[in-house]
């Protein structure tokens, strides 16, 4: 056994997970000023978690100690004002950690260690295999621009290692963090508990003996790989994946500042076609100031989903068994939010939303297996000549009731958007391509609105936003629809647009535009031709 060290504790924070059990079973008053904070499984999810909830309600009541049900999450709860600059606090969730950025110092007790608190008062440390229990990590400089607290964090611990912070407390200090926000120190004090620190405390003045320096400049954009703090990669080297959930949220992730960059990101755009983005305010007072900002509009707006401010990924939104989540939390272990072989990567705030919007993390691109290749009419490439249009541009505009009487597509097609441009369809070439603002293919559900502008040779609209039933119908045809809310903007009739879905780009002008990935299955129905012919496809393939 290595030098132990006993320390006063000012405050226990008892938590509705497992370790609530220990607090339940004391008998006697706890010697320590505790509070209780129920901020893991709000509102519960199971009988059992509402029968936790049940009995620290009646034994915080009996002994009168203070009772937090669903205010938010136990990190920012300390830092707002439970806990004091100086004092040292026990708690049962490492994500608590973070409110170490006041000048506290929080803890996470297993078992052994919290029914020693609530006994005596104090805890005990054992000074680590891998060095002195306590360092002092000093960061200087400034941010490269565009990345962020969470972006040096994640580069920090793949400098430090995880392996070499288990069990240390340490302190932060240096002219880095007298530029930043406290939800910024947060973000730092989180996701280094998480990796392994016992406890991290941001100090105002640098202690003599300085054991790490880091160079804030040298942080590079990088997300955690699954499988918890020990495999780092930069954005711009991770081959693209596929993802299928976001979340943004919990103690260090579902502040103000973060959710002010989600609204600003998303506002009048929309996320990727079948991925779920989800929203979780640190606590009630942040998710009333994101209400009244107009920030949760936006996010549903965009498609997103908010929860509420105790919300977790383990609760609320877990993900199958092989799918990806991209998540600016804290938690990324093997299991996290969903299966074993599900997988959870962590990044900032700002790459998280890009996930979000585009459908994919990364940007590394790999050329795909030979065997899986398929070349017949499956181009990556769309070029052509662009017509534009204004905003909701409805079923009546492309093709007029009146000419839907007639017998053959060959008639229809002449009368194409005839009520606003009657000399178009004379106009239109295959390989055309329609830009549009907001709610294109707007109206009635005719399916016939679809299958004019493939009779007229244009198999790609872009577009602000479309009506949900043409965009349904347009798949369906084999028609490529793609929401851009920048493009439709800058662009002129007649110019020509390059769609490249390899590189989930869109070119005009010289100006490059961002898309998101087409889903697998859309993609094989769009470039068969329409589903009709992909299902006939698979029927001769022997597939169906």
């Amino acid at each position: 056994m290595g030098n132990v060290k006993m320390q006063k504790v000012d405050l226990c924070v008892i938590q509705d997970n497992e370790l609530a059990q220990v607090f339940l079973k004391t008998e006697k008053k706890p010697a320590v000023a505790t509070v209780v904070v129920v901020d893991q499984t709000v509102p519960p999810n199971s009988p059992e978690v509402s029968g936790l909830h049940k009995a620290l309600r009646e034994k915080a009541e009996k002994e009168n100690i203070p009772f937090y049900y669903g205010k938010g999450m136990c990190g920012k709860l300390l830092a707002d004002g439970l806990l004091k600059p100086g004092q040292r606090a026990v708690t049962c969730d490492k994500a608590a950690g973070a409110a170490g950025a006041i000048g506290a110092q929080v803890t996470c007790a297993d078992p052994t260690q919290l029914k020693q608190v609530l006994e005596t008062g104090e805890l005990l440390l054992e000074e680590p295999e891998n060095g002195a229990l306590k360092e002092t990590v000093k960061l200087t400089g400034k941010l490269p621009e565009g990345l962020s607290a969470k972006d040096l964090a994640l580069s920090l611990v793949k400098e430090l290692g995880a392996e070499n912070l288990a069990g240390k407390l340490l302190s932060l200090t240096g002219d880095t963090l007298e530029d930043m926000e406290l939800s910024e120190k947060m973000v730092l004090c989180g996701v280094l508990e998480k990796a392994g620190a016992t406890a991290v405390t941001v100090e105002k003045e640098a202690e003599e003996k300085t054991d790490v320096v880091f160079d804030a400049a040298q942080t590079k954009e990088l997300a955690a790989l699954p499988g918890g703090y020990k495999e780092f990669a930069v954005l711009e080297e991770l081959p693209v994946t596929d993802v299928k959930s976001v979340f943004i949220g919990g103690t260090t992730g579902g502040n103000l500042k973060d959710l002010e960059t989600v609204s600003s990101m998303l506002k009048g755009r929309k996320i990727a076609y079948g991925l779920r983005l989800v929203v979780a305010p640190s606590d009630a007072d942040t998710y009333i100031k994101a209400a009244t900002a107009g920030y949760i509009t936006d996010i549903l707006e965009a498609g997103g989903i908010v929860i509420n401010h105790c919300g977790n990924p383990e609760v609320q939104g877990r993900i199958g068994k092989t799918e990806v989540m991209v998540s600016n939390d804290l938690e990324n272990k093997p299991g996290y939010a969903g299966f074993d072989t599900s997988k959870t990567y962590l990044t900032s705030t700002k790459a998280a939303v890009e996930a979000a919007l585009l459908g994919t993390l990364g940007y590394k691109e790999e050329a795909p297996a030979a065997e899986e290749e398929e070349t017949e009419n499956h181009s990556l490439t769309f070029e052509g000549r662009c017509w534009k249009f204004g905003n909701d541009i409805d079923t009546d505009i492309i093709i007029p009731t009146q000419h839907l009487n007639y017998e053959t597509m060959d008639e229809i097609k002449v009368h194409a958007f005839e009520p606003l441009r009657p000399e178009l369809a004379a106009k239109l070439r295959e390989g055309d391509l329609i830009v549009a603002g907001n709610n294109f293919g707007c109206g009635s559900s005719r399916e016939q609105a679809a299958e004019v502008l493939v009779a007229n040779g244009v198999h790609c609209v872009i577009a602000k936003s479309f009506a949900r039933i043409f965009f349904r119908n347009a798949i369906n045809n084999g028609i490529l629809l793609l929401e851009c809310p920048d493009l439709p903007d800058d662009v002129n009739e007649g110019d020509t647009v390059k769609v490249e879905l390899d590189k989930q780009q869109i070119s005009a002008n010289g100006k490059t535009y961002k898309i998101p990935a087409i889903p697998e299955n859309l993609y094989h129905i769009i470039m068969d031709g329409g589903l009709v012919k992909s299902i006939m496809k698979k029927v001769e393939k022997g597939l169906l």
